[in-house]
C-alpha cells in the first residue's frame, strides 16, 4: 500500500531522531523498527544523504555535522521550512539555478509552479525522489567531487554562463555583513559566483547558525542578496547589520510553524 507523504516525512524525521540519540543505525534495524522493507529504508537514507543530513557506510548511517552541515532536529526542521518558503518564489516557466546546498536542493521538494527548469551542479540531484513532474532537471556537468558529487570546474561554469535564469537559490557556509557569502569548500565558490551573475533575482537560504559566519572562500557580497530566508534564531542586531550591508529583504521562518514573518529592513 502506498504511504502518504506525511507518513513518509514522519518516518524520516524519526530516523533522524534515532540517529541523534544513538549516533548511528543500520538498515536492518530501521526496517524492523518501522515495519517496512530494507529497500524502503535505503530510499529514506538516500533522500537524507542527498540533503547532507547523514552519511552512510557499510549498511549503517550517521548524522553529519562537519562545516556547518545540519545536525539536530530543530536545525533540520528549520532547513525544511526555509526550503518550503523559498519554493513559493518559483513561478510558472522559471529557469532557476540551485547550488549544492542541502537547503537549496530542498526547494525542489516543494515547487508547485508549472513548467519549471532547474539547473544544478549537484550530481546526486538525479537520485532525488521528491522532484515533481512539473520540474525539469539539468545538470551542469563538470568535475565530480565527493561526497555529494558536486560538479565544478570549467565545464560547469561554461554551462551556467550560457543561460539567463529568473532566479538562483543558493546556500552557503556563512553570510556576514563584512564578508558577504562564503563557502568552506574550494572548488564550488566559482560556480556559485557564476550562478549569481547569470540570474536576475538572488535568493540566499541560510539557517540562523550560518548568520554572521565567515568561511574560507567568498563568492558574493551582501548587497547582491535580494532575499535572505533564515529562521527565528537570527537576532535583531544581525538583521540590522545585514540590512545596512545591502541585503534587500529578510524573511525568517519559525521551524515549528508553517508560516514565516517578514522582518522590516
Amino acid at each position: 500500500m502506498k504511504r502518504s507523504k506525511a507518513y513518509v516525512r514522519n518516518r524520516r524525521d524519526q530516523i533522524v531522531a534515532i540517529l541523534e540519540k544513538n549516533g548511528r543505525a543500520n538498515v536492518s534495524e530501521l526496517a524492523k523498527r518501522f515495519e517496512v522493507s530494507p529497500l524502503t529504508i535505503r530510499r529514506d537514507l538516500d533522500y537524507l544523504e542527498a540533503r547532507r543530513v547523514l552519511t552512510r557506510e557499510y549498511g549503517t548511517a550517521k548524522l553529519l555535522n562537519p562545516m556547518g552541515r545540519p545536525s539536530g532536529s530543530r536545525q533540520i526542521r528549520a532547513i525544511t521550512a526555509i526550503s518550503r518558503l523559498a519554493a513559493g518564489y518559483v513561478e510558472d516557466g522559471d529557469l532557476i539555478l540551485i547550488n549544492t546546498s542541502a537547503t537549496a536542493i530542498g526547494v525542489l521538494d516543494h515547487i508547485e509552479a508549472e513548467d519549471v527548469t532547474c539547473m544544478t551542479n549537484m550530481g546526486k540531484a538525479v537520485l532525488l525522489d521528491g522532484i515533481r513532474p512539473n520540474v525539469s532537471l539539468l545538470l551542469t556537468g563538470g568535475e565530480v567531487h565527493p561526497p555529494r558529487s558536486s560538479l565544478t570546474g570549467a565545464a560547469a561554469i561554461n554551462s551556467i554562463a550560457k543561460v539567463t535564469a529568473a532566479k538562483c537559490f543558493l546556500g552557503c557556509t556563512g553570510i556576514s555583513a563584512e564578508y558577504g557569502l562564503t563557502s568552506a569548500t574550494a572548488p564550488e565558490p566559482a560556480v556559485n559566483a557564476m550562478m549569481l551573475e547569470r540570474s536576475k533575482y538572488h535568493v540566499v537560504l541560510a539557517d540562523s547558525s550560518k548568520i554572521g559566519v565567515t568561511s574560507s572562500f567568498q563568492f558574493g557580497l551582501a548587497d547582491e542578496v535580494d532575499l535572505l530566508i533564515t529562521d527565528t534564531g537570527i537576532t535583531d542586531d544581525q538583521v540590522t547589520r545585514l540590512s545596512e550591508a545591502g541585503v534587500k529583504k529578510i524573511l525568517r521562518v519559525d521551524p515549528s510553524m508553517p508560516s514565516a514573518s517578514l522582518l522590516n529592513n
